[in-house]
């Protein structure tokens, strides 16, 4: 082979080698742009996942944040003490409270003051049986607002007036009390003093009888029964009672929860 026809073919090769070097270029660039473009992708979506991530973190602690400041206007309900002067006069409206009571048979005799012959002419003597029945209790009208101290809403102090026998309430049954037996002298009558004064003799025996009696212990644990179930009623479970007034208690603190805040209250009308 000559010398030009070896330089004529070279030059008929060249074009080809130039055109798979530019080829080459190409591919290495388009997956340059390809990887390029993948790790954009990977980094777009670590990039949305945090900001996700950091938005759900920020609600999840805004949230307790937001229940403390609504809790900030929740408004407590205040507690309000009854009055004493209410309660007292709901009590003086019971009057007396009758809450012990004795009964008592006694036979009296009596005998006109009269010896020998006249006692045998003019005089009489008479067997009486009477039945009684005393009272005692308490008279809840002497009672006034001193006697009673709101402490706060379970507790409250009373005094109660002393317990006493009701001497205004007649003792003697009339229709259970008779006269057993009566003599009088040959030349009198039956004189209607003596059986009135055997009654009266009667009604003193049976009530100094009661009044010996435990029957004003009995009236006053029965009224304080009575009104730890009365003030029970109003909501009281600590009912303390005291022998003499009780002394006036410190203003009630109600204890508000932490974020409450207490609800103002209606000043009464004059």
């Amino acid at each position: 082979m000559t010398k030009e026809a070896f330089e004529e073919e070279v030059e008929q090769m060249e074009p080809p080698r130039k055109r798979s070097r530019a080829r080459t270029v190409l591919l290495v660039l388009a997956g340059l742009l390809f990887v390029a473009l993948a790790f954009l992708a990977l980094a777009t979506a670590q990039l949305v996942r945090t900001v996700n991530s950091t938005a759900e973190g920020a609600v999840s602690a805004v949230e307790p944040i937001t229940d403390r400041v609504r809790q900030l206007f929740v408004p407590a309900t205040p507690v309000i003490l009854p009055d004493p002067a209410t309660i007292v006069r709901q009590i003086n409206d019971l009057a007396r409270l009758e809450t012990a009571s004795y009964e008592m048979e006694k036979i009296v005799t009596a005998e006109s003051e009269q010896d020998g012959l006249l006692g045998l002419l003019l005089g009489e003597s008479m067997i009486f049986v009477a039945y009684g029945k005393v009272y005692a209790g308490v008279d809840f009208s002497r009672m006034t607002p001193a006697d009673i101290v709101v402490v706060d809403p379970q507790t409250v102090r009373v005094h109660l007036p002393a317990a006493e026998i009701f001497n205004d309430i007649p003792v003697l049954d009339n229709e259970r009390s008779y006269v057993a037996d009566r003599d009088t002298g040959l030349l009198t009558n039956a004189d209607p003093e003596l059986e009135t004064q055997v009654r009266q003799a009667a009604e003193g025996a049976i009530r100094e009888a009661a009044t010996s009696s435990d029957i004003l212990g009995r009236a006053n644990t029965n009224a304080q029964t009575y009104m730890r179930n009365l003030l029970g009623g109003l909501g009281f479970t600590n009912i303390e009672f005291t022998d003499t007034t009780p002394p006036p208690a410190a203003p009630y603190q109600q204890e508000v929860p932490k974020g409450y805040y207490l609800l103002p209250t209606a000043t009464p009308a004059p």
